[in-house]
């Protein structure tokens, strides 16, 4: 394998933990793109949401996608980079996209008293809306695996086989 590895997925679906998981099976360099993107501002995600705004998080979050280069890479990405068409294409033109889909209620259960995540308040109604916004979007991947209820090495292990699958040809997702 050679192309870039794009991990999606709702918030709480595992993206990071599961990229570094598959990082290490792969022996493939993991690059996270919102400790990326907390490096380069110096601050916190949490933190630019609340003094600089979505929209401007939404911006370095695509010049993040566009700057993180290099072969066989794991990137994962901020729950949100699916809303923006042009990180969609820019991410299925440099790799292949792995969604990990996940049951909400299965997110909520991961996310009880987090409060790192700025469009997490625990609010199940507002969740919903806002996984069902991006639902179409996360659903364009070329591979989509469940995570909910398995273990991080049954998810690394079904991802690992689904892109040798992929990368010989057969592309079902």
């Amino acid at each position: 394998m050679s192309r870039n590895v794009y991990i999606t997925g709702f918030m709480g679906s595992g993206k990071t933990t599961v990229g570094r998981a598959l990082s290490e099976k792969l022996n493939r360099r993991a690059v996270d793109l919102d400790e990326w993107i907390e490096k380069r501002e110096q601050m916190e995600i949490r933190q630019i949401f609340a003094e600089k705004g979505e929209a401007y998080f939404r911006d370095l979050e695509t010049k993040a996608l566009q700057a993180v280069k290099g072969p066989n890479l794991i990137i994962t990405t901020g729950g949100g980079i699916v809303t923006r068409t042009e990180n969609r294409e820019w991410m299925k033109k440099h790799g292949i996209v792995v969604y990990l889909r996940c049951e909400l209620n299965e997110i909520m259960r991961r996310l009880k008293g987090d409060k790192s995540r700025p469009n997490f308040r625990g609010d199940r109604k507002a969740m919903e809306r806002l996984f069902q916004s991006r639902k179409a979007a996360y659903e364009e991947a070329d591979i989509i695996v469940d995570t909910t209820e398995k273990s991080v090495a049954q998810i690394v292990a079904e991802i690992s086989e689904r892109l040798k699958r992929y990368e010989s040809g057969n592309t079902t997702r």
